[in-house]
């Protein structure tokens, strides 16, 4: 993705609202994942803070586990997330 931190809200309702389509539930992600700087390449990256609240749902967890992937891999750029959440 172009720049992950400018595209934060971006992202934040992509998630949301992924989780929402795929298992019908409304589930507040705050705090749940944070945006922080990979060591290595520098690159600004999404990390993983799962509570017990997505811990307690392996399914959702590897859900968003794979979401973020995605995103930190490069897979999901900006055009690809909006044409989802017009689609969500």
């Amino acid at each position: 993705m172009e720049n992950i931190l400018e595209n934060k809200e971006l992202i934040n309702s992509y998630l949301s609202l992924s989780v929402q389509k795929q298992f019908n539930l409304n589930i507040d992600l705050k705090g749940e994942y944070a945006f922080a700087e990979n060591l290595v390449s520098k690159r600004t990256i999404i990390a993983a803070t799962f509570s017990d609240k997505i811990l307690s749902h392996p399914i959702i967890k590897m859900f968003l586990t794979s979401i973020i992937s995605q995103i930190n891999n490069g897979n999901c750029d900006t055009d690809f997330i909006k044409n989802q959440l017009k689609t969500l």
